[in-house]
């Protein structure tokens, strides 16, 4: 019995189903997304930085009331960088699960770092390069086995699951402990430079 074996392979081993080449091309595309907003927006705090020290050295601190950043290019460039940055996250969020996206954010922190040590002239120290390695092994990880998301195919189903109690009941949580924060912690810690309630509040909110 003859048969013809190259037909046979091309129709069937190495036949990729359509669904399976569109999702590994949206996996990627999402990831490229991901990481580059990760970039810009942590390229964007060392503009602005460098911005600010520069209106510093012209006898301006923002700290004390002043705007003048707000007539400067640099800033302007760092907000933009910044908003590309976030365009690009909202945008991964299309093409890849949210479990995915959110841990790459982590990788702005890296480039921050890196940046700042390079233009900024800070010290990255020992503690400082073991936790961007940290940083770099748990996105890294995270990209390789994270598991599988529920979808959202439409707006009905979207509207159904905002409405489920446990959603509601976060929430509420969520924006009463943040305004409770922002209202009566921050007042009282705001000379202190207490990073830790507003790296608190911005995860709070980020969460919902």
């Amino acid at each position: 019995v003859s048969c013809d074996c190259t037909a046979y392979y091309n129709d069937t081993i190495f036949d990729i189903p359509q669904d399976a080449s569109n999702s590994i091309s949206d996996w990627i595309v999402g990831l490229l997304l991901a990481v580059s907003s990760s970039l810009f927006i942590g390229a964007s705090f060392i503009i602005k930085k460098l911005s600010l020290i520069r209106l510093l050295s012209q006898g301006e601190r923002a700290g004390d009331g002043g705007h003048g950043y707000l007539s400067d290019w640099m800033w302007w460039a760092g907000l933009t960088c910044m908003a590309v940055g976030e365009a690009a996250n909202f945008a991964a969020y299309a093409f890849v699960p949210a479990l995915l996206v959110t841990p790459l954010g982590a990788l702005s922190v890296v480039v921050t770092a890196v940046l700042a040590s390079r233009f900024l002239g800070d010290n990255l120290n020992l503690i400082g390069k073991i936790s961007c390695l940290i940083c770099l092994l748990g996105s890294t990880v995270t990209v390789i086995h994270a598991p599988k998301e529920r979808s959202v195919d439409t707006l009905d189903e979207l509207e159904t699951l905002l409405g489920t109690p446990e959603w509601i009941a976060y929430s509420v949580l969520i924006v009463v402990v943040s305004l409770s924060l922002c209202f009566l912690v921050v007042p009282r810690v705001y000379k202190n430079n207490l990073l830790l309630i507003y790296l608190l509040v911005c995860a709070m909110v980020g969460s919902i």
